[in-house]
């Protein structure tokens, strides 16, 4: 995959803000681009070459978190919400699944071929977490 315009510096700065907006650490950043936390920490400013790896997997998390974003209209709790709690349509934890460029691809295919233009907040096994959220709870005396 080759980004003709988008340098390396400016992909690492879009990969960074996505990984912390979805609650990830510089480890686990790491962790998902194959590399040591002292690597990610090394090319923080310069990013990695565009035709490496690691920028391929930057690229594709970037691209899932810009569907997750427009999906929950840019409500980065929801977002986040969907990101670290399991999903039972994948029987799984997205966060879990983004460990890798296939599980990050996976979840993009997921949500974009079942969900495409519906917003996250109307998602069903969203709405069931939020009507929880706003059932009152039994007093217990």
């Amino acid at each position: 995959m080759t980004m003709a315009n988008n340098p390396p510096a400016v992909v690492m700065k879009a990969f960074t803000w996505a990984y912390q907006e979805l609650g990830l650490t510089r480890c686990e950043a790491a962790q998902i681009l194959g590399i040591s936390e002292q690597a990610l920490d090394t090319t923080s400013l310069v990013g990695f070459d565009v035709n490496s790896d690691e920028s391929e997997v930057q690229v594709a998390f970037i691209r899932m978190y810009h569907l997750l974003y427009a999906l929950s209209d840019g409500d980065t709790d929801l977002m986040l919400d969907w990101f670290t709690r399991h999903n039972p349509h994948l029987n799984t934890v997205p966060k879990t699944t983004c460990s890798n460029l296939a599980g990050i691809t996976y979840i993009s295919d997921y949500l974009h071929s079942n969900y495409g233009d519906k917003p996250l907040a109307n998602l069903p096994f969203m709405a069931s977490h939020q009507a929880e959220q706003n059932e009152p709870q039994p007093v217990v005396r």
